[in-house]
C-alpha cells in the first residue's frame, strides 16, 4: 500500500484487521476495516477500536457540554468567560505541541516491536518539556489567564505555575489515548476518559461553587496532574509488555518522521488554533461576559465541525480499498455530508434562542451570533469535505495549505473586527461583527475551493485519452 499522511497503521498482517485514525485537536478517530475474508489469521480485536475510541470521543464532548453548563448555572457569566478562557488557552497549547506525534505513533508503533517503549517515551518526553514551555511562555505574554488561575488572593506565580502544569498535561494525555489504541487497549481509553469526565464535573461542583472561576480551572488541572501521572506508569508497564512480545522491530528513520510530520503537524495546529483561539481573542478582546456567551455559542459550531470531520475521514478508509473510485466517492461524500448536515445547521439555527436559555439569559443574548455561525459552518462543509478529499489522496500540503488559510483568515477577522462597548445583555450585538466576519470568511473559503475543483475538472483528460 502507498505512503500517504493518513495511511492504514501496521504491518500487512495488522491491517488485515486493523484501523484508521485521523487526527483531531483532543481526541483520536478510528474507524475499524472489514477483515479480509478467507486470510486464515485470528482477529487481534483491533475491530473493536472504532467503536472503543467513538464511545471515548462521546464521552468527552458530552463531559464537555455537561460542565460548562453546569458552570454556567453555578457561576457569573464573567466567571465563566475567564475560566472558559483559561482551558481554551491551554488546550490550545497542547494540541500544538503534539506535533501530530500522536498520529505518528499509530503509523510507527505496530511495527516498532522491541523498539516500541523508547518510541514512546522519547515522543512523550518531547511533547511534555515542549508544552510546558510553550504554556509558560503564553501565560507571561497573557498574565490574565494566570490571574484567573491563582484566584482572587492567589499568587501570579502559582497561576503561572497551574496554567504551566495544564498545557503539558494535557499534551500528554491526548497522546496517551493513541498510544492505548496502537498496542491493543482501546477500551482502555474508555474507562480512563469515563473516569477522568466524572471526577473532574464532581469536582468542578464543589470548588466551582467556593473558587469560582479558579474552581472550574482547577477541577481540569487536578485531574490532569494526577492522571498523567498515575496513567504513566500504566503506560510504562503495558508498553513494555506489549514491546516483550514482538522479535526484533523497525523504527521509523530521521527523514521518514520529518516527512510526514511536517505537513500534519502544521495542519494540526492551524486546526487547534482555529478551535480553541478564537473564542480566546474574543474574550479578552470583548470582555468575559460578552466572551462567555460567544464561547458556548462557538462550542456547537464545534460540536458540528467535529462531527463533519469525523465523517469525511471516513472517506480515508474507503479510498484506500478502491482508489479507482476515487471521484465516485468523493462525490458521494459530499452528497451524503451535505444532506446529513445541512439539516442540523437548520435545526440547530431554529432552537438558537431556547437552547442557550438553558445555559441563562446573558446567554440566550447570543442567539443571533449562534444562527450567523451556524450559517458559517454551512459553507465551511464544502471547505471540510475538500479537506476529507486531500486528506483521503495523500496531499498532505495542499491539505495544510486550506486548512491554515482558513484559520488565519478567521483570526484576522476576529482580531481586527471593531469592539463595540456595551452591557453584558448586549451580547447580540457586540459579538455580532465576529459572527458576520466568520460567515464572509467560509464563503470566501468555500468559493474559492469550488472554483479549484471546476478548473481541476476543466483540465482532466477525457476518458479513453
Amino acid at each position: 500500500m502507498a505512503t500517504t499522511p493518513l495511511r492504514l497503521a501496521g504491518s500487512p498482517s495488522a491491517q488485515r484487521g486493523g484501523f484508521v485514525i485521523a487526527e483531531l485537536p483532543t481526541q483520536p478517530i478510528v474507524f475499524a476495516l472489514p477483515g479480509a475474508a478467507g486470510d486464515g489469521t485470528k482477529s487481534t480485536g483491533q475491530a473493536g477500536g472504532g467503536a472503543a475510541m467513538s464511545i471515548s470521543s462521546a464521552l468527552g464532548a458530552l463531559a464537555g457540554l455537561a460542565s460548562w453548563l453546569i458552570a454556567a448555572r453555578l457561576l457569573p457569566q464573567a466567571e465563566v468567560g475567564l475560566a472558559a478562557a483559561v482551558v481554551s488557552a491551554f488546550i490550545l497549547i497542547a494540541g500544538i505541541t503534539q506535533l501530530n506525534l500522536g498520529l505518528g505513533l499509530m503509523r510507527w508503533l505496530p511495527v516498532a516491536g522491541c523498539h516500541a517503549p523508547p518510541l514512546v517515551w522519547r515522543s512523550l518526553l518531547l511533547i511534555m518539556p515542549l508544552a510546558g514551555l510553550v504554556g509558560l511562555g503564553y501565560v507571561l505574554a497573557v498574565p490574565e489567564l494566570a490571574r484567573t488561575a491563582a484566584g482572587v488572593d492567589g499568587s501570579l506565580s502559582v497561576g503561572v505555575c497551574l496554567f504551566t502544569l495544564a498545557a503539558a498535561g494535557w499534551g500528554a494525555f491526548v497522546v496517551h489515548d493513541y498510544i492505548l489504541v496502537a498496542i491493543g487497549k482501546p477500551w482502555w481509553c474508555v474507562w480512563r476518559n469515563g473516569l477522568f469526565a466524572v471526577v473532574r464535573i464532581t469536582l468542578l461542583v464543589v470548588l466551582g461553587t467556593a473558587l469560582g472561576a479558579q474552581g472550574v480551572v482547577l477541577s481540569w488541572v487536578g485531574p490532569i496532574v494526577v492522571w498523567i501521572a498515575v496513567g504513566s506508569v500504566v503506560l510504562l508497564v503495558a508498553v513494555r509488555r506489549y514491546g516483550r512480545k514482538a522479535c526484533g522491530g523497525i523504527m521509523p528513520g530521521r527523514s521518514e518522521v520529518v516527512g510526514f510530520l511536517g505537513p500534519t503537524a502544521a495542519a494540526q495546529m492551524g486546526y487547534t488554533l482555529l478551535l480553541n483561539q478564537v473564542p480566546l481573542v474574543v474574550i479578552l478582546r470583548f470582555g468575559p461576559e460578552i466572551g462567555a456567551a460567544f464561547f458556548v455559542a462557538w462550542q456547537a459550531t464545534v460540536v458540528l465541525e467535529t462531527a463533519a470531520t469525523y465523517y469525511t475521514h471516513s472517506l480515508t478508509a474507503i479510498w484506500a480499498r478502491a482508489p479507482e473510485r476515487a471521484a465516485e466517492l468523493a462525490s458521494s461524500a459530499r452528497r451524503r455530508l451535505l444532506v446529513i448536515f445541512l439539516p442540523l445547521l437548520a435545526v440547530g439555527a431554529l432552537l438558537a434562542g431556547p437552547g442557550l436559555s438553558v445555559f441563562g439569559a446573558g446567554y440566550a443574548a447570543a442567539a443571533d451570533v449562534l444562527r450567523l455561525l451556524l450559517l458559517g459552518q454551512a459553507f465551511r462543509l464544502i471547505v471540510v469535505h475538500e479537506l476529507g478529499v486531500r486528506t483521503a489522496s495523500g496531499r498532505g500540503m495542499a491539505y495544510a495549505r486550506l486548512h491554515l488559510t482558513s484559520t488565519f483568515l478567521v483570526l484576522v477577522t476576529v482580531l481586527f473586527v471593531p469592539v463595540a462597548g456595551g452591557a453584558p445583555d448586549d451580547a447580540a450585538t457586540a459579538a455580532l461583527p465576529v459572527a458576520v466576519g466568520y460567515v464572509v470568511v467560509q464563503l470566501v473559503m468555500a468559493a474559492h475551493v469550488v472554483v479549484v475543483r471546476l478548473r481541476g475538472h476543466s483540465r482532466a483528460p477525457a476518458p479513453g485519452h
